[in-house]
């Protein structure tokens, strides 16, 4: 097992996550979309059980990166870039059921792979940003309009007031960022329990039968999530 971090996430956190895989790179682009998500790698890939999917203007060490490691990956169709619909159409996410994006600004790939799936229409352009699910029905959200939208769906929702997550050249992140999944493990790039409501974020996590690692000790930090993938003998 692999993971891919923001090369700007905090050292200690970068250190700790190499305790639970076998190579971790450091994901960061240069003139490609703005600073402030320049190293999040949610930005430029969009990730379910079976594909990983990355935009074709993708740093070059990155697609070195998953070739060296035998990662199966295909390429989208649109290049990410600045504006909020080129910075976004990767950002989605998608469970076994389920498909989460906001309407005219996926990339046409992940429509295309996730068409056999429900789709979820949200209000929000980065989803993975702010969304995170822990399985199909129980999920963690920073943002009001995506809890507001579930509302009308099975899906059981908590949610994570973001004002104390660190991120770039911003007040405040948001608690997709700050996370990736192994298993049935959530790792948090930080410590949970230095914010206000992270008790009740640890209780939800275990009332639903899922372990938690916080790789820091600090804030939590936006850093466009933690992303594990597998090696493959079958490149795309």
């Amino acid at each position: 097992m692999l993971a891919i971090i923001d090369a700007r996430a905090p050292a200690e956190v970068k250190e700790n996550l190499k305790q639970y895989v076998t190579a971790v790179f450091e994901f960061s682009s240069e003139g490609i979309t703005y600073n402030s998500i320049s190293g999040h790698p949610d930005i430029f890939m969009f990730q379910d059980a079976n594909t990983l999917i990355i935009a074709p203007n993708a740093p070059v060490d990155l697609r070195a990166f998953l070739r060296e490691h035998k990662i199966a990956f295909q390429f989208g169709n649109k290049p990410v870039g600045t504006s909020l619909l080129e910075s976004s159409s990767y950002n989605c996410m998608a469970t076994e059921t389920h498909y989460f994006f906001r309407q005219g600004y996926t990339d046409t790939s992940i429509l295309k792979h996730c068409e056999a799936k429900e789709a979820v229409l949200l209000p929000q352009s980065y989803v993975r940003c702010s969304l995170f699910n822990l399985d199909d029905t129980h999920f963690i959200s920073s943002d009001m309009g995506i809890l507001k939208a579930l509302k009308s769906t099975p899906i059981k929702t908590y949610y994570f007031e973001p004002s104390q997550i660190k991120i770039r050249d911003h007040s405040y992140g948001f608690l997709g960022g700050t996370v990736g999944k192994l298993g049935n493990t959530i790792f948090f790039m930080g410590d949970i329990l230095k914010h206000t409501d992270g008790a009740e974020l640890a209780t939800f996590i275990h009332q639903n039968q899922q372990k938690y690692v916080c790789l820091g000790s600090d804030y939590l930090y936006d850093g466009g999530g933690l992303f594990f993938v597998n090696s493959s003998d079958d490149l795309y």
